[in-house]
């Protein structure tokens, strides 16, 4: 497992292309040697795989094998208790964003690199070189130029969303692939239910009220009211956002209809701000009046 880890390490670290796959398969000889040996003997393999990363990477790569590493035992041991596929999610996911914030606190204390700032620095920028071409052929692009400057305000108040985000992409990536390889290895792994099926407690809706009310009482930018209201407001739209396909996909479902429309429409609402607010509205009303209900009916 340890070799396995080495050679996801190497491709992870020096071959770029590749590296999109491999990263996420990083936890996996965790995730198989915790599964058949148990949580103890997993320190050992964690432990080897620091010194592989000193030697194969640099220093800096260390941080890899203690993200990477204690997902992989996590996962294995939620695996061996057959836990169910949302356990296994939302252990990875807090395990990644304990990781994450660990990574950025290091990142931000000892090495000094502020990643935030470099990505604000480079979207300026942009916006400046943009806002030059607008003036060069005649075009009226300064309000345009102001709200994506307010935008780029914003981003370092949306740091925890971003870490929340992150965390759980990384979780369900992970997972993904350590089901189709502990498949091959005989154990049984649970199965997700349909994304169709998926429905989220009608709480979710009094949240969304409770950060719109906090919204509009405006609270001052950068104090620790604003920063929890704006983080809450986007974290619960996009658990709405999800509610409006999931009902979408179910809706299709029930009418026969083809399996490619309801795919189409998530594209969509992805790439296009007004499809991301109709699907969110689409979804408070789904949980607020049970149309599945109605629509089975």
């Amino acid at each position: 497992m340890a070799s396995v880890y080495a050679i996801l390490l190497l491709i992870t670290l020096f071959i770029p292309i590749l590296s999109l796959v491999s990263m996420f398969a990083l936890s996996l000889p965790f995730t198989l040697y915790t599964v058949r040996h148990g949580l103890k003997k997993s320190f050992l393999l964690v432990g080897v795989a620091l010194v592989l990363t000193v030697i194969l990477g640099s220093p800096t790569a260390i941080l890899m094998p203690i993200l990477f590493g204690s997902v992989g035992v996590v996962l294995g041991v939620l695996y061996n208790k057959k836990k169910s596929s949302f356990a296994l999610l939302l252990g990875a996911t807090l395990t990644y964003l304990l990781n994450l914030i660990l990574v950025y606190i290091i990142t931000i204390l000892f090495l000094e690199i502020d990643f935030i700032a470099q990505v604000q620095k480079q979207i300026k920028e942009t916006i400046s070189l943009t806002k030059d071409i607008g003036g060069f052929v005649g075009g009226d692009v300064d309000q345009g130029i102001e709200q994506l400057n307010q935008y780029v305000e914003m981003i370092p108040y949306l740091i925890p969303t971003a870490l929340v985000l992150s965390a759980v992409v990384l979780a369900f990536l992970s997972i993904f692939v350590s089901n189709l390889v502990l498949k091959r290895f005989n154990v049984k792994v649970p199965k997700w239910g349909p994304f169709r099926d998926w429905s989220f407690p009608k709480s979710v809706i009094w949240y969304y009220l409770a950060t719109i009310i906090l919204m509009y009482t405006s609270p001052e930018q950068g104090t620790t009211l604003y920063i929890v209201t704006i983080n809450l407001y986007k974290l619960v739209g996009i658990i709405l956002v999800l509610q409006g396909l999931s009902f979408i996909h179910y809706y299709f479902w029930v009418k026969k209809q083809s399996k490619a429309i309801p795919v189409v429409i998530t594209i969509f609402v992805f790439l296009t701000p007004i499809g991301f607010s109709i699907v969110q509205i689409l979804g408070i009303i789904d949980l607020g009046f049970d149309l599945r209900k109605r629509i089975k009916a």
